[in-house]
């Protein structure tokens, strides 16, 4: 079949005639019987199962990351606490090289001794004592963080073990779900094959083309407008639509027009 724009009127000629309108009413009822498989389809994907399904697997993907997460941060923590505790050890052995110097110090006669060196070791040693201090505080905060953040891995893993449960019940519900509607959607795919059958090459090949970029392809023209986007188009499109050897598109929304015969 061969098609040829005409632009001053918005549709397309076509060489075929005779059985024209009654090859555009097979498109009409195809239209019709794939409305009625998406419908269907459509209300099997939105059961109240398949929505509590669907939040019940956004809620145990939020604890998985938040597991990922709280893991994540106990390592960074467990390696925050080795490196305070080499910190500690260092410190440790920088006091016992002092406590040396202080015996070794009390072996000399006090008039030996220099005043400035002995404030210097108990300015040093008074450091030390300080950073230990600081250094046995962080690493206790890092425990309680630690002890905390199993305690929420905790909980964590049991709520996605209630999230898997619940999950795999809810799954287990939506396939019974499906399984009863799956021979009535066996039908209605049937009835959308056989409609299909009917429908000229070239006129499905348009009808797909427009449906990239409006639902219904094809809509009725009634009372001088078309039903797909309510807009008046002129008089004499029902003229061009009744004389049977064009495919008329609505200049508006670039539906094809379709009106049955009275």
């Amino acid at each position: 079949m061969f098609f040829r724009r005409n632009a001053a009127r918005g549709h397309m000629s076509i060489t075929e005639e005779d059985d024209f309108l009654d090859r555009l009413k097979a498109l009409w009822e195809y239209q019709a019987a794939e409305a009625e498989l998406e419908q269907m389809e459509r209300s099997l994907k939105n059961t109240e199962t398949r929505k509590k399904l669907i939040r019940q697997q956004q809620l145990f993907q939020n604890n998985q990351q938040h597991l990922k997460q709280l893991e994540q941060e106990s390592v960074i923590a467990n390696n925050k606490m080795m490196e305070i505790s080499a910190q500690a050890d260092a410190l440790k052995k920088q006091m016992e090289q002092k406590d040396a110097e202080i015996s070794e110090s009390a072996e000399y006669d006090l008039e030996d001794l220099f005043l400035e060196d002995v404030r210097e070791i108990i300015k040093e040693c008074e450091g030390i004592k300080s950073a230990i201090e600081m250094n046995k505080r962080k690493l206790v905060d890092i425990m309680h963080k630690l002890e905390k953040s199993e305690t929420d891995i905790k909980e964590t893993l049991v709520k996605m073990s209630h999230a898997k449960k619940a999950f795999d019940q809810l799954k287990a519900a939506h396939s019974l779900e499906l399984e009863a509607g799956k021979g009535d959607l066996e039908k209605v795919r049937a009835n959308v094959a056989k409609a299909a059958k009917s429908v000229d090459k070239e006129l499905m090949e348009k009808y797909k083309e427009i449906k990239q970029h409006r639902p219904n392809p094809v809509a009725y023209f009634k009372n001088k407008r078309c039903q797909g986007c309510n807009m008046e188009l002129p008089s004499g499109v029902l003229q061009d639509m009744k004389a049977g050897d064009k495919i008329v598109l609505c200049e508006n929304c670039g539906r094809i027009l379709y009106a049955a015969e009275d």
